[in-house]
């Protein structure tokens, strides 16, 4: 059934939060959130949300049996629902349709299909030893057929990784990202005028930026300054300014026609305790964005900084659209 699906449709790697699977090719991922234990992101078609990836923090000390997962599954449902009808006035009903075990990249788990109202929904509950994580997976089937769609889902999710040298996929909806897994996303925002993200590597602390906007012909009637000013009136303003760290003020040098180069340092004393923060903004015109990306960390670490803007800057060359 799975292989049947697979060669009837193409798919794609995305991944968010550490976690990778393969979904079809006109899926993306529309939301995303964090709370002090739970991550989430969800995948959407053109017409709906289709899929919601759960990844709750759990010490293997206190991990839960596959039944307890499931039962637990089941409880916030219930709670979900009770919380529907007592705000909106919607009665519905939650049926067990059928129970399998699987097998989720090395870890026994559960398939549990349920029925809301008489709608059919799937949803797929284990526990990752490795990253110490409770995960489930919520699915939306357009028809009882589409079983095979979840299973193929489930083959190739990926929950931990092999080694420590292996990158961590960030999927935007312009271009994929691989970081090193040390780097978390500590700020997120994707909007029509412009979306960014910036990842954390908590022992540094240092601070990686990437940024696109929305129509760069649009995008710059509004900006009449040009990329510079997009830069600092939406992705420079909102992404690291919300992180309280000390930003430099930034020197800005003109490298082409099409992209600019900023950086600069904080005050300090002592050489070691300086920061500094680098990057680039460019607009691609190929496919009518601006984009953009940055380094922020300690002053001695300039020649790994240029190294690191070099691999997001060749990374973000592969855009998706």
């Amino acid at each position: 059934m799975v292989q049947s699906y697979q060669s009837r449709q193409p798919m794609k790697k995305v991944g968010w939060w550490h976690f990778e699977l393969s979904v079809p090719k006109d899926w993306d991922i529309v939301a995303q959130g964090q709370s002090r234990d739970v991550e989430i992101f969800r995948l959407a078609d053109s017409f709906s949300v289709r899929l919601e990836v759960s990844l709750e923090k759990t010490p293997f000390e206190k991990a839960k049996s596959v039944d307890e997962l499931l039962e637990a599954f089941r409880k916030n449902w219930e709670k979900r629902l009770g919380e529907l009808k007592k705000k909106e006035g919607i009665e519905a009903e939650l049926k067990h349709a059928f129970k399998e075990d699987i097998e989720v990249y090395g870890h026994r788990g559960a398939l549990w299909g349920f029925r809301v109202g008489g709608a059919l929904m799937m949803a797929a509950v284990w526990y990752c030893e490795k990253s110490e994580r409770s995960i489930s997976l919520t699915f939306t089937p357009r028809s009882p057929d589409e079983k095979g769609l979840f299973l193929a889902i489930l083959k190739d999710s990926k929950c931990h990784f092999p080694t420590a040298a292996e990158r961590a996929l960030w999927s935007t909806l312009l271009f994929d990202i691989h970081l090193p897994q040390k780097y978390r996303l500590v700020a997120a925002k994707f909007t029509a005028l412009s979306s960014y993200c910036v990842f954390e590597d908590p022992e540094g602390p240092e601070y990686l930026l990437v940024g696109y906007s929305g129509l760069a012909s649009v995008v710059l009637d509004r900006y009449k300054k040009g990329i510079r000013e997009w830069f600092e009136k939406n992705i420079l303003k909102e992404s690291m300014r919300s992180l309280r760290i000390e930003l430099p003020k930034l020197k800005y040098e003109k490298e082409n026609d099409y992209m600019i180069i900023f950086k600069g340092e904080t005050f300090s004393l002592l050489k070691g305790k300086k920061k500094m923060f680098m990057g680039k903004i460019w607009l691609d015109k190929k496919i009518d964005r601006i984009l953009t990306n940055g380094v922020y960390t300690s002053i001695n670490r300039r020649e790994e900084a240029i190294k690191i803007l070099e691999d997001l800057f060749g990374q973000m060359q592969k855009v998706s659209i």
